[in-house]
C-alpha cells in the first residue's frame, strides 16, 4: 500500500477572479429580475401629453371629479385624466373635490388615454385646506 498524502494545489489568481466576477454577474442577474418596475411620477398634463407610452407605470396627482361608480377624471388646472377605479378598493376619504394620487397603467379605451388604476392615496387633507386665521 501506498501511504502517500494528496494536497490540493491553491486556486490560482485567475480562478479565483473568475469565481468571484461569476458570482458578481450572478448576483445582478437575481436582483434585476426581483426589482418590481417603479412607476414614474407625473402631472396630469405631463400623462395626457404623449410623452409616455401605452403600457407605462405612472404615478398622477390631481383633484377628483365626475365620480361614477368604475371610473373617475382626475383634474390638475386645465388637464384632466380618465381614471378606471374598477379592480380599487376605494378608501373611506375617497370624494369627489378630494386631492388623490393614483398609481396604474396607461391604456388606451375607445380612442381615450386611460389610467387604469392599481392604488390610491388620498392627499392630506390639512395640506389642501386654507389655514384659519386667528383674530
Amino acid at each position: 500500500m501506498d501511504n502517500q498524502r494528496r494536497t490540493n494545489a491553491p486556486w490560482s489568481s485567475w480562478s479565483k477572479a473568475l469565481l468571484a466576477f461569476s458570482l458578481l454577474i450572478v448576483t445582478g442577474v437575481v436582483v434585476s429580475l426581483s426589482v418590481t418596475e417603479q412607476s414614474m411620477y407625473v402631472s396630469v398634463e405631463e400623462a395626457i401629453s404623449g410623452k409616455h407610452s401605452v403600457g407605462s407605470s405612472l404615478q398622477v396627482h390631481g383633484t377628483i371629479t365626475n365620480l361614477k361608480t368604475n371610473d373617475c377624471e382626475l383634474v390638475d388646472g386645465n388637464f384632466s385624466l380618465k381614471v378606471n377605479i374598477s379592480s380599487l378598493v376605494l378608501p373611506d376619504t375617497f370624494a369627489e373635490d378630494k386631492g388623490a394620487t393614483f398609481t396604474g397603467i396607461l391604456e388606451m379605451q375607445n380612442g381615450v388615454l386611460v389610467l387604469r388604476a392599481e392604488e390610491v392615496q388620498m392627499g392630506c387633507p390639512s395640506k389642501y385646506e386654507p389655514l384659519e386665521e386667528s383674530a
